[in-house]
């Protein structure tokens, strides 16, 4: 595990992620059983890339039916000019981009599987064309859902819910390509 920077405060640990995934697993599992019994059909379970593939791998194992696999892209910000900008937020851009090339979404059940929901942006672009590509339904799964006043896409399945406007870090989620790979969940405090 690499050494927790001392501008990181810790927000949620590896221990209450692992209980929290635990539990939506059970819940999400309830959801593919039935999709099971009356499709038979998995579950088309697609982690985000980049970021949604720490939480995708832990909550998939805790899903008590077989899932297929078919990851997808999006995106909504880009690099910051200036990395060394005390505005960690890197900046959004116009429209959120998707990438759905390998994503065999006719006629399927899908359970999109992310780091975080900020505005709910992403998901709602995402969900609507998995939809355009036939997907039969669509729902989210988020480690992190940042409660706003106007939110685009409300997950069907959360783990935690956030109300600061801090940029966090870890468990897959990125300061400008930096820490995903911590444990948890870590707020930026200015250095």
């Amino acid at each position: 595990m690499p050494a927790i920077p001392s501008h990181l405060k810790p927000l949620f640990t590896a221990e209450m992620i692992r209980k929290r995934t635990a539990e939506l697993g059970a819940s999400i599992s309830v959801w593919a059983e039935e999709i099971w019994r009356t499709s038979h059909t998995d579950v088309l379970a697609i982690p985000i890339l980049r970021g949604g593939i720490f939480f995708y791998a832990d909550l998939v194992r805790e899903i008590r039916t077989s899932v297929e696999i078919a990851p997808a892209r999006t995106w909504a910000y880009e690099q910051m000019a200036d990395e060394n900008s005390p505005e960690r937020k890197p900046n959004e851009l116009a429209s959120v981009q998707v990438d759905l090339a390998a994503v065999p979404a006719r006629g399927r059940s899908v359970l999109v599987v992310d780091d975080i929901c900020d505005s709910g942006r992403s998901l709602a672009v995402l969900s609507a064309a998995l939809k355009e590509a036939g997907a039969r339904e669509v729902r989210a799964a988020v480690l992190v859902t940042r409660k706003v006043e106007s939110q685009a896409y409300s997950p069907e399945w959360s783990g935690f819910d956030y109300s600061g406007k801090e940029w966090i870090v870890g468990y897959g989620m990125d300061d400008s390509e930096r820490w995903r790979n911590l444990p948890g969940v870590f707020i930026i405090t200015q250095a």
